[in-house]
């Protein structure tokens, strides 16, 4: 991760993705979504790995 990467709050990604905050935090333990702790109560998704997360899900869609 750069060190000016944007930071998106949990709840602003699960919103993008229509899915739930637990199935965000999943997605990160499954290592689909990279996050960084900000605190023991704090994360945030790096923007690039959900955007790759993002263009990843649309190119498999296209295949069918």
């Amino acid at each position: 991760m750069e060190q000016n990467e944007r930071l998106i709050r949990v709840w602003r990604v699960a919103q993008n993705l229509d899915v739930s905050r637990k199935r965000v935090y999943q997605m990160v333990q499954e290592g689909k979504l990279t996050a960084q702790r900000l605190g023991p109560r704090e994360m945030r998704i790096v923007e690039s790995s959900l955007t790759a997360f993002i263009s990843q899900r649309n190119e498999k869609q296209m295949m069918f």
